[in-house]
């Protein structure tokens, strides 16, 4: 495996991708990281806050040229379960990683399709280890100081999720089909508020429902069974979301992607 250390960059995912489309050539597991990333970025323009030599920054390079485009979603899932399984969490779908109702982990993976096959992927991961105060609008940021009351060592912290993705991409590129269920499955195990009824807002129409996670499709997508009204003791049809389409209402009642 080959890491690259950066003192201080605004965000590891733009200078890895910068540098490829530069024509950087770099070997499959290839990482960037960082303890100071001051322009961190999250999904759909979302910003990552991380305080300096507190936190971890990291991004992944894989090429997963064995796998189709349409089977992409499995990335996401090898990088959420890897996280989720070295802190301990569990997975805000799409690959959020929440411990106790607080956000420890924002993910953001960038593909590249290629000849009809996936180039290179991208794995964004930003940890809170050690930080304990926030000064962004983020409605619910933890860390693993906060859940624990122990410090951390920040890039011991990266190495053992980087091990784990590591194992789980190997697994993946040795027996694709097989392997991809598997994962899966244990995706859906991890998931954040499998069980239970929880208040959801549909994004495009401002509808807010109650409903229970049925299960993810193979690309991503979440399928929710909303709950019936009182009037009617038949359940709803179960609605499908792709990621921002659908938000989670967290317990402060503030509304989440």
């Amino acid at each position: 495996m080959y890491k690259i250390h950066l003192d201080e960059v605004k965000s590891t995912n733009t200078w890895l991708l910068d540098a490829l489309n530069k024509g950087a050539l770099f070997p499959d597991e290839t990482v960037v990281w960082t303890m100071r990333q001051t322009a961190g970025r999250g999904q759909v323009g979302n910003s990552w806050e991380a305080e300096p030599d507190r936190n971890v920054s990291f991004s992944m390079l894989l090429m997963p040229d064995f796998l189709a485009p349409h089977d992409q979603f499995v990335i996401s899932e090898i990088t959420a379960l890897s996280v989720a399984h070295e802190v301990d969490g569990l997975i805000k779908w799409p690959n959020d990683i929440f411990v106790n109702e607080g956000k420890i982990c924002g993910i953001l993976i960038e593909h590249k399709l290629q000849g009809g096959k996936l180039s290179h992927s991208v794995l964004g991961i930003g940890i809170n280890v050690n930080q304990t105060h926030w000064i962004g609008s983020a409605p619910n940021p933890t860390s693993l100081k906060l859940q624990t009351g122990h410090d951390y060592n920040p890039e011991e912290v990266m190495d053992g999720v980087i091990r784990r993705i590591s194992a789980y991409y190997r697994q993946l590129r040795a027996n694709p089909e097989e392997v991809r269920h598997q994962i899966h499955e244990e995706f859906l195990g991890r998931l954040y508020r499998k069980e239970g009824w929880y208040p959801y807002v549909d994004a495009a129409t401002g509808e807010a429902f109650e409903a229970r996670i049925v299960g993810v499709e193979a690309d991503g997508r979440l399928i929710l069974q909303p709950q019936a009204d009182s009037a009617n003791a038949t359940l709803p049809a179960v609605r499908t979301y792709w990621f921002k389409e659908v938000k989670f209402v967290l317990p402060c009642g503030v509304t989440k992607e």
